[in-house]
């Protein structure tokens, strides 16, 4: 569609944001979204509280580890 630029961009590194441009593009993008396993958290915790569950899971071995700690000591609130 439309070229990239500074004011108009495709997407970001990090998968923040992403432009879909044409319906094969959505349903590649709706199929990865959907085939990836993922949670889904929300918190009202002070930042202090959510820095030590942060610490806590930090010395896990694993980012798979880590982020299954983290979900434990967030429900465990």
């Amino acid at each position: 569609m439309d070229n990239e630029s500074e004011e108009n961009i495709k997407n970001t590194p990090e998968g923040e944001f992403l432009r879909i441009d044409d319906f094969s593009e959505l349903e590649t993008t709706i199929s990865k979204f959907i085939e990836e396993e993922r949670e889904f958290f929300s918190s009202m915790l002070p930042k202090k509280k959510l820095g030590k569950l942060i610490e806590i899971a930090s010395k896990e071995p694993t980012y798979v580890k880590k982020a299954e700690k983290f979900l434990e000591l967030l429900r465990g609130v």
